[in-house]
């Protein structure tokens, strides 16, 4: 789980928290003392995924990882249309 703090002209605001699970991303706010529980959570896997693709999108970029034993390369390249 990945957390960051929200802060507005110094002040802290709320210290939210980004986490994924069998099914979706999620980011809220955990309970105050049992960091394991959200206290609120929002569904943000659409959103995350769009900001993946726009990620990938935006020039080209080449990423290299592993499956199941077997190492992958994947570019991504702006083409015009044919």
């Amino acid at each position: 789980m990945i957390g960051f703090v929200l802060t507005e002209r110094g002040e802290k605001m709320a210290e939210y928290h980004v986490g994924c699970g069998a099914f979706g991303i999620y980011a809220g706010t955990l309970e105050p003392r049992n960091k394991s529980l959200w206290r609120n959570k929002s569904d943000v896997t659409h959103e995350a995924l769009c900001a993946v693709a726009q990620y990938l999108l935006d020039g080209e970029k080449e990423f290299r990882f592993q499956y199941k034993g077997e190492m992958y390369v994947m570019k991504t390249e702006r083409r015009e249309d044919e």
